[in-house]
Order: structure tokens, then C-alpha cells, then sequence
């Protein structure tokens, strides 16, 4: 990504500066972990999920991935004094923190990109944070030559107050929440067992792989990129027929710690395998999450505060209600969408529905 270019269309419109280093993307990710909202999850996810905090940049993904940590200021701050910000925790002056994710082949402005956005409040972001966040789109637009970029799970109120955005695709979605410790309550630890399925229907637990990413993206109704499903193997689970290996029932964890892609084939519906998966990969999540806060703090608990997260379509009762068994609650409208602009023009802003 140029910086230098983005920092400076940015910074006249929307007062924005880069969050370099692994020091300071630590500092970022320990403040989103104390604001606690969903939205600071995340992004707090995406940080962690990637090489950040290990050496300042990321390029250790197999997929050419690339994750870079914005802020926007609410106020206009001296070039030189913008990382004593981050490293004196001002984060009174903190608009709102973005996280872009870049899947390219080549430059910036040719890959695909996904934008995230975490508020800097508990409640719903003001007209002027919206004013910002509109700019700072436009600003991102501009050094994109024009590209699209996606949303992945934006309030829908914030989307609705862009002005000369023209959305491609955007799927109306809930984000469902619980907390780790409350959706361990739930699921009554123990009570599902691998031996238990494989007694029952001759299945055994596994997790996705390479060869299953065909079949997942083929059934899935969001088509996720190969090289995507790829990346996130290791953190999922999936239930396989013994016979022959094939997976009748999976879901994945999102490179921001999301749940999804979850689905059962239809002949082993109604069976109560999306229970074992859920069970499993939770487990999963918590555990990959602690150990990766190990990278922030010196002293740490022995389980750390964290937020299991689901997206799912309006129109997917089902899932709703079988995430709403275990606990988890819809905490806001969002939407995963891809956008172009209509015309190089400075959005307004509207009164944003809450």
C-alpha cells in the first residue's frame, strides 16, 4: 500500500494517519480489547488472525494477504506526533480505527479489499464520525483507481449514510454475540462427545482441509474465495462419514474471528451435528484467541474476556435460531457488501437510522 499517498489525500479530509509497527498495532489491539464492543472485535480479530503484532507487517500468509491498521482522528494532529497517540493511549482523540485487508497478486490498488471499522464508543457513531468515515471512504475510492471494495459486516447504518455509493451485492445480515464464558454455560461442556456421533450415524469430528474447499464453496451460499477457505483450515471443524471421508457437516472461523460458512448436507439434517461442530469450533476459537493474546500482555488471565461472533442473512431463521439456543444475541444490522461510486464527488451525510 502507499502510505505516503493515503496519508496525505486522507488527512486533509478526514484527518487520518497509519498505525505502523508491531509496538503500536499491539498497543491498538490491547485498547480494542478493553472497548469490548462487537465492532471492536472485529477488528481486534483481523489484527490477531494476521502477522501484525509479530513483525509489523504481513506477508506470511501463502494467500498474499495484506493487513494494514488506520486511524481517524477527531481532531487535525501534527504528522510528527501521530504515533505518540497510539504509544500514550490518546485515545480520546480516536474517531474511529479501520482495518483494510488486502488479497493481491500484485499492488494495492489491483487486489481485492476488505474494509473493516470499529467506532470508538460503545453506542452508535455521530454525525460526525459519520461525516469522517464518509471521507475517509472517498479517500480510499480515489487510490483504489475506481476498484470496488467490500464491507465485511459494517453496520447498516453507516452504509446507509454513504452518498454517491453504489452497492453490487449487499446481503442484510444480523451480528449475533455471546460472551466465551456464557456460551460455554449453554453447551453444558461435555455433554457432546466425538464417541457419541460415531456410535450413532459412523461419523468422526475432523476439520476442513485443501481437498473439501471445492464441495464447501460449491453448497455454501457465500461463495468465499478458494484461497480464503484455505487459509482458515486449521481453524474449523468439520464432520466426515467414516466410510469415505466426506464432510456432511463443517464450519469455519473468519480471519476476524467470525463464525460461518456453517452447513449440513442434506441428508444428515435434523441429526444435531451442527451442536458437535459449534462445541468444537468454540473451543477452538477460545483457545487460538488466548494464545494469541499472549502476544500483548505479560501477565495474562488464564482465560481472557472474549466475544464469540456469528453473521448471518435476515432470511436464515434456522441459523438464527439454533445460535439463539446457545446463547447468542443479535446486536446489530449489518450487511456484507461490495460497493463502486457513482461519481468522484465528496459524499454527504444523512441522519443515520439506528
Amino acid at each position: 500500500m502507499d502510505r505516503k499517498s493515503l496519508k496525505f489525500s486522507a488527512l486533509e479530509a478526514a484527518q487520518v494517519i497509519p498505525v505502523l509497527g508491531c509496538r503500536n498495532h499491539a498497543n491498538v489491539a490491547r485498547y480494542l480489547h478493553s472497548l469490548g464492543t462487537t465492532h471492536a472485535y472485529r477488528v481486534l480479530g483481523g489484527i490477531l488472525s494476521s502477522s501484525l503484532l509479530v513483525n509489523g507487517h504481513d506477508h506470511q500468509n501463502t494467500n498474499n494477504v495484506h493487513n494494514e491498521v488506520w486511524m481517524c482522528l477527531n481532531r487535525k494532529p501534527d504528522p510528527k506526533q501521530s504515533m505518540s497517540i497510539v504509544q500514550n493511549n490518546r485515545w480520546d482523540i480516536v474517531d474511529f480505527i479501520v482495518l483494510l485487508t488486502v488479497y493481491h497478486d500484485g499492488e494495492f490498488d489491483q487486489g481485492k479489499l476488505e474494509v473493516r471499522v470499529a467506532i470508538n464508543s460503545t453506542k452508535y457513531a455521530s454525525l460526525d464520525t459519520i461525516d469522517r468515515f464518509s471521507k475517509f471512504i472517498l479517500s480510499l475510492w480515489g487510490l483504489r483507481k475506481d476498484k470496488p471494495m467490500y464491507f465485511k459486516g459494517v453496520e447498516d447504518y453507516l452504509l446507509d449514510s454513504l452518498q454517491g455509493v453504489k452497492f453490487a451485492t449487499r446481503i442484510k445480515c444480523l451480528n449475533y454475540a455471546v460472551d466465551s464464558e456464557l456460551w460455554r454455560k449453554s453447551f453444558n461442556p461435555g455433554s457432546f462427545t466425538e464417541s457419541q456421533i460415531a456410535q450413532k450415524l459412523d461419523l468422526h469430528m475432523s476439520q476442513i482441509t485443501a481437498e473439501d474447499v471445492n464441495t464447501i464453496q460449491g453448497l455454501n451460499v457465500i461463495k468465499y474465495d478458494k484461497g480464503y477457505l484455505e487459509n482458515n483450515c486449521p481453524t474449523s471443524s468439520c464432520i466426515r462419514r467414516a466410510s469415505d471421508s466426506a464432510p456432511v457437516s463443517w464450519v469455519v472461523c473468519h480471519a476476524d474471528y467470525q463464525i460461518g460458512a456453517l452447513l449440513t448436507v442434506d441428508d444428515y439434517r435434523s441429526r444435531g451435528l451442527a451442536k458437535f461442530i459449534l462445541q468444537d469450533l468454540g473451543n477452538k476459537m477460545i483457545k487460538n484467541f488466548a494464545a494469541k493474546m499472549t502476544l500483548l500482555y505479560d501477565t495474562l488471565p488464564a482465560e481472557p474476556k472474549f466475544q464469540l461472533q456469528m453473521i448471518t442473512e435476515l432470511t436464515n431463521i434456522n441459523t438464527r435460531r439454533l445460535f439463539e439456543r446457545f446463547g447468542f444475541r443479535p446486536v446489530a444490522n449489518v450487511s456484507w457488501a461490495e460497493c463502486t461510486f457513482e461519481a468522484a464527488k465528496l459524499p454527504g451525510i444523512s441522519k443515520p437510522k439506528l
